[in-house]
């Protein structure tokens, strides 16, 4: 059996780095184009999503509260410990939480682009990538409203702003692009590996209790401590957190480390996508 040379494991390599390149370049040349349409896609979305409900809109704010609340009177009963948390418990738990739902909602709603728009793709040409940016911006239209509430609750806690923290919308795009990317796998899986998909699902889920949300970084179980010191989105949930509330950088070059690893890890979860998503449209449609 022949086993390839190094010369031909790089060229392999290099053309599969100028493969994903190319594909983003092109991704991106498509939305310039399309703008418009993602535009109608994302209105359509977001009012059609609110406008059967009596409260509509109202929803975006009431979940997390409620949220946030089961987690502040388990903390006051004494069931569980956050430990040092710097600032108030109930103002971190909401903005650790929505934080976690930006990462959380962008691998939910990117996840779902083949199962809920596969046949749109088959009946009508176009590029399939404008859907992806309608998913990613809803959901990001999802985030902002609510997130107005964690600002107000930290100032109603008395937490100052600084310079340093108008730069804390920049620092969840690294979060976004390991959810989109991820979800873009996922995707795949949906169609041609459903029980898989579902248990990634719930393991994503789970992952929340694995990252520094509802506690401190600084935990005094070991295990825990070491899972949490491998997870990456330690970094880039707290890297945002700590920037936006005390102007300082949680372990900056691991966050920069991470966040590079996130462009790569989009990237790739574009190429994979473009590579397989017609075959398994196809596929779904003839099933």
């Amino acid at each position: 059996m022949n086993l390839a040379n190094d010369d031909d494991l790089i060229a392999i390599d290099q053309s599969f780095k100028s493969g994903i390149l190319k594909q983003m370049y092109h991704n991106v040349s498509q939305l310039k184009k399309n703008a418009f349409l993602i535009w109608q896609l994302v209105k359509v979305n977001v009012t059609s999503t609110y406008k059967r409900s009596f409260i509509g809109l109202s929803w975006m704010v009431i979940t997390p509260l409620l949220a946030v609340v089961a987690w502040v009177l388990l903390q006051g009963a004494g069931i569980m410990d956050p430990g040092d948390t710097a600032i108030p418990y109930p103002a971190y738990v909401l903005l650790s939480t929505s934080i976690w739902s930006f990462f959380l909602g962008a691998y939910q709603a990117s996840s779902k682009v083949l199962v809920e728009g596969g046949r749109l793709m088959i009946t009508i040409r176009f590029p399939h990538v404008v859907l992806i940016a309608e998913k990613v911006l809803v959901h990001m239209i999802s985030f902002v409203i609510p997130f107005a509430i964690n600002l107000i609750v930290l100032l109603l806690y008395g937490i100052p702003f600084t310079a340093w923290s108008v730069l804390f919308p920049l620092t969840l795009i690294p979060l976004l692009f390991v959810g989109v990317g991820l979800g873009l796998l996922v995707s795949l899986m949906r169609v041609v590996a459903v029980d898989l998909a579902m248990l990634v699902d719930k393991m994503v889920g789970f992952l929340m209790f694995l990252t520094p949300v509802i506690y401190a970084p600084k935990v005094s179980l070991p295990i825990l401590a070491t899972v949490v010191s491998y997870n990456p989105l330690t970094y880039l949930i707290g890297f945002s957190r700590d920037l936006l509330t005390a102007g300082t950088f949680f372990s900056p070059m691991t966050y920069l480390w991470v966040s590079l690893g996130s462009v790569l890890f989009l990237g790739f979860g574009f190429w994979a996508f473009t590579k397989f998503e017609r075959k398994l449209v196809e596929r779904m449609i003839n099933v």
